[in-house]
């Protein structure tokens, strides 16, 4: 060849560069159509993980529920212990009181409360 010039390439050359042209189509086709699968399988694992997701908020946000109704019941529940307890020390605060000045202030009850 002297030239560089699309007329003087012979029948052999264009054969070659036709076939390396239509081999690298395919490959492109192919690589187009398994990115188009990579798309797919990324949108059904994205709705997957949006479903899993959004299950997941449910069911912490009811734990969270209960977790609160269960404190809020553990905190009367306390509280009423505090008042039986509180009731129960001045009981036995009269009781100790009653006992010493019936024993004329020796009274054998004596306590820490």
């Amino acid at each position: 060849m002297a030239q560089n010039n699309w007329q003087d390439l012979d029948d052999t050359q264009i054969t070659v560069e036709s076939q390396y042209l239509t081999e690298l189509q395919e490959q492109k086709n192919e690589l187009l159509q398994k990115v188009q699968v990579l798309k797919t399988d990324l949108q059904d694992w994205r709705t997957k993980l949006e479903s899993q997701v959004k299950s997941y908020k449910t069911e912490i946000g009811d734990l969270r529920q209960a977790l609160s109704r269960e404190v809020d019941e553990l905190r009367s529940e306390f509280g009423d212990l505090k008042a039986a307890l509180k009731q129960q020390i001045e009981v036995m605060s009269s009781v100790q009181a009653a006992a010493a000045a019936a024993s004329g202030g020796n009274s054998s009850l004596s306590s820490a409360y």
